[in-house]
């Protein structure tokens, strides 16, 4: 009988024994517990970090990106607008250079050579020939002004002479001027040259004109024209 007691008594302690030795390593108050637990706070905490980096570098992208393209759109409507006044000036020459569209008074006549009779003008914008001729050098240059539009202060005849302390023009009934009947197209941009594609009415005929302009002394001014791709500075 004592014998079979020892033996049951041996027989707990290895049993408990074994339990508390289970309980080590499976409570939560073990070191390889809180290691686990590190370890997961850790890899938990990285790929946040990461994810955040990527996406603040996405939005610096993305807000360059927008300043970039807002950019390019402002280039753009600058060169549209003075597109528009180049178009705009090289109509106001044009039609100066038929002989209209400059302010006289029609009952005050000089007949020069007793064959070109002037009338007295007296638009505001021109006192004297040098008004005429910034007026048109700062509308047009290059081939444009050299063939075509120079004639108009100093031609032969000249369609405008200072006599007698007044200003005269030579008016007349030519085909002039650009009816335009589209926004103007810029393509060919350079620092200091583009080119603008435009349609106008010509006389009844709808006509295609690509204008070459280059800036000039500050000012962006037309220096040649094509229209439907003939000869330069032709209508």
């Amino acid at each position: 009988m004592k014998k079979r007691i020892i033996m049951c008594i041996i027989a707990s302690a290895m049993i408990c024994g074994s339990l508390a030795s289970c309980g080590k390593s499976v409570g939560t108050g073990s070191s390889s517990s809180k290691t686990q637990a590190a370890t997961t706070a850790v890899s938990t905490e990285a790929p946040t970090e990461a994810a955040t980096g990527v996406s603040t570098a996405a939005a610096e992208t993305t807000a360059a990106q927008n300043e970039q393209a807002e950019t390019t759109t402002a280039a753009s409507d600058e060169l549209i607008a003075e597109a528009a006044k180049v178009l705009n000036n090289l109509n106001a020459v044009d039609y100066i250079g038929g002989g209209s569209s400059v302010e006289v008074d029609e009952s005050t006549v000089l007949n020069v050579d007793n064959k070109y009779p002037y009338t007295k003008v007296t638009d505001p914008r021109f006192s004297s020939v040098e008004d005429v001729k910034k007026y048109i050098t700062d509308a047009v240059c290059g081939s444009l002004l050299e063939y075509r539009y120079k004639v108009i202060y100093e031609g032969e005849p000249s369609m405008f002479i200072d006599s007698d302390g007044s200003l005269w023009f030579l008016q007349g009934a030519r085909g002039c001027g650009f009816t335009y009947n589209s926004d103007p197209v810029v393509s060919d941009v350079t620092e200091d040259s583009f080119n603008i594609t435009v349609n106008f009415d010509d006389h009844g005929a709808d006509s295609t004109m690509v204008v070459k302009a280059v800036k000039e002394n500050g000012l962006w001014k037309a220096s040649s024209f094509s229209v439907n791709g003939g000869e330069e500075n032709r209508r």
